[in-house]
């Protein structure tokens, strides 16, 4: 009887990040939590404390256990010892404070940022900000410009773009720095404001009342999940740093990436959400389940379920959080379960905080709001194709994309609906470099590939 040979085994690529790592920063986050209550500090400075008790412990771990440093992907060798070249060293920093310069002209330009109060805070930290970048920019470039195994990199590039060395100066890496700070100058002021916020309402909010009645744990869990994903994604538009290997790889480069991601945050979903995509008429859950605690019960636990699964893919990144980035592709944490965990859970808890298919003005509207809800659930799609797209220009993220294939916990529903599934055919036509890709079973991909 001939024997069974056993399945090749699929393996996923090694991620950038340790959960256990970033699970002691976040306990470590927590307890500054519980502090910060016990001192009178500013908002900004109870902000930026936290973020240092989360972004302190990862930071030195991963030097420890991961030791980040010495990674190929860093453009760092600590072998190798460059002569200082104070002209390259200049041209950099130009770039650095060019860079600087072109943010601040982003801010000063549009009202948003110089009229709405949300900000002000941001404005207090951003200027301790600049002044560290101004500051210490010249000694971090000195210092890695030693190290470095390419010296002349985006900052070098945007600094010739900006003395007028077009023809030295490498157009796609200019527009790729633009494009990377240009996802922080957006995303860190709202994220940052969020914080403090949601940081205002855990110093107000008293635990041992949560405890003794759910609406009140539910109110303070629900906050908390989100505070602790705020930090991490404010630490995260932060910390893009090389010596960390958290630096930007690449930024999303088509407008279709930008459009579909920048819709679902303010100022633009104020827009949408006002105007095109109102999914409910302030019929909520807990209306729903305000007289059965059973029911309210188990709801508000299943939201909160979904929550966790959407912060733990917050988590997962560390200090490598951004949107419309590659900053290292992700294979742990809920990512070893399937693609875009924090979209999936996202829009799955938003189907049970505002039950769009229930309306007090009739089955009409509750069809309408419930298409509504699916039609923002299609951009949701859109962007984690745009995302799947811009990120399969990474080796690892096509062999993590075809090993989820037949992983994740979805893979059942690939059957049934086959766009769902990984096809890196949609995207290799786009790519450079296919040696080191697992190549698929498609011989028309096959033949591309070796070609």
């Amino acid at each position: 009887m001939q024997k069974k040979t056993d399945k090749p085994k699929m393996i996923l690529p090694k991620s950038p990040t340790s959960m256990t790592i970033n699970w002691i920063a976040v306990f470590v986050f927590i307890y500054s939590l519980s502090q910060i209550k016990n001192f009178n500090l500013s908002e900004v400075e109870a902000a930026v404390l936290s973020m240092l008790a989360l972004a302190l412990p990862i930071i030195l771990l991963e030097y420890v256990f991961l030791k980040t440093y010495s990674r190929p992907s860093t453009g760092l060798n600590f072998k190798i010892r460059n002569t200082i070249d104070l002209k390259r060293v200049t041209i950099g920093v130009t770039g650095l404070y060019g860079t600087i310069g072109f943010v601040a002209l982003v801010y000063w330009l549009f009202p948003v940022y110089n009229s709405d109060p949300f900000f002000d805070n941001y404005w207090i930290f951003a200027k301790y900000v600049a002044v560290i970048l101004l500051a210490g920019g010249i000694p971090y470039f000195i210092v890695l410009d030693k190290f470095m195994v390419e010296p002349r990199d985006s900052y070098w590039h945007f600094g010739m773009f900006i003395l007028g060395q077009w023809k030295k100066a490498d157009i796609k890496t200019v527009r790729q720095h633009i494009l990377g700070w240009t996802v922080k100058l957006f995303f860190l002021p709202l994220m940052f404001s969020y914080l403090i916020n949601n940081l205002n309402f855990i110093k107000t909010m008293d635990f041992s009342e949560a405890k003794q009645y759910f609406p009140y744990m539910y109110d303070y869990l629900y906050n908390l999940i989100f505070t602790v994903d705020l930090a991490f994604v404010s630490v995260g538009y932060l910390m893009t740093m090389k010596i960390f290997d958290s630096q930007i790889r690449t930024a999303e480069p088509t407008i279709l990436g930008w459009i579909v991601a920048l819709q679902c945050y303010q100022p633009f979903w104020g827009f949408s959400s006002g105007n095109y995509l109102r999914y409910d008429d302030d019929y909520h859950w807990v209306h729903l389940f305000n007289e059965n605690e059973l029911l309210y019960t188990f709801w508000g636990v299943s939201i909160l379920i979904l929550l966790f699964i959407y912060v733990w893919a917050s988590i997962v990144f560390g200090l490598r959080f951004s949107n419309l980035t590659n900053r290292g592709i992700l294979t742990n944490g809920p990512y070893r379960f399937c693609m875009h965990p924090a979209y999936v859970s996202k829009n799955l808890s938003w189907w049970l905080v505002s039950i769009p298919f229930i309306s007090q003005a009739g089955p009409w509207e509750a069809i309408r709001h419930s298409a509504l809800l699916l039609l923002l659930n299609i951009i949701y799609y859109i962007r984690a194709v745009t995302e799947e797209r811009h990120l399969s220009q990474d080796p690892n993220y096509v062999k993590y994309g075809l090993a989820m294939n037949k992983l994740s916990v979805f893979r059942k529903l690939f059957r049934i609906f086959p766009f769902l599934k990984y096809n890196p055919e949609k995207y290799l036509g786009q790519l450079e470099d296919y040696s080191s890709f697992t190549v698929p079973k498609s011989a028309a991909v096959r033949e591309r590939v070796n070609n």
